[in-house]
């Protein structure tokens, strides 16, 4: 079974709702990053501490994205800002 309309590909985007993010990144106990020492004396724990940290906003930012048609209008700029 092909696309909905008629065999056209309908492109979409990804829209991040930044305040969930923000709100995801207040909670104090977040298990990922409990992993990380508090005394980091190596490079190892430093790799260990990076890519942590990485991997949790990475986690944290899809989880807070949809996609959209690429053609919605949500959230444009005003003319005067967008030109």
């Amino acid at each position: 079974m092909g696309p909905p309309d008629g065999g056209r590909l309908i492109s979409s985007i990804k829209i991040t709702d930044w305040k969930r993010v923000s709100t995801a990144f207040e909670k104090i106990d977040t298990p990922p990053l409990n992993s990380i020492s508090d005394d980091i004396r190596t490079t190892e724990e430093i790799d260990h501490a990076i890519g942590a940290l990485t991997s949790h906003v990475r986690t944290v930012v899809e989880k807070c994205e949809r996609k959209v048609p690429a053609s919605s209008d949500r959230r444009k700029f005003p003319p005067e800002i967008s030109n």
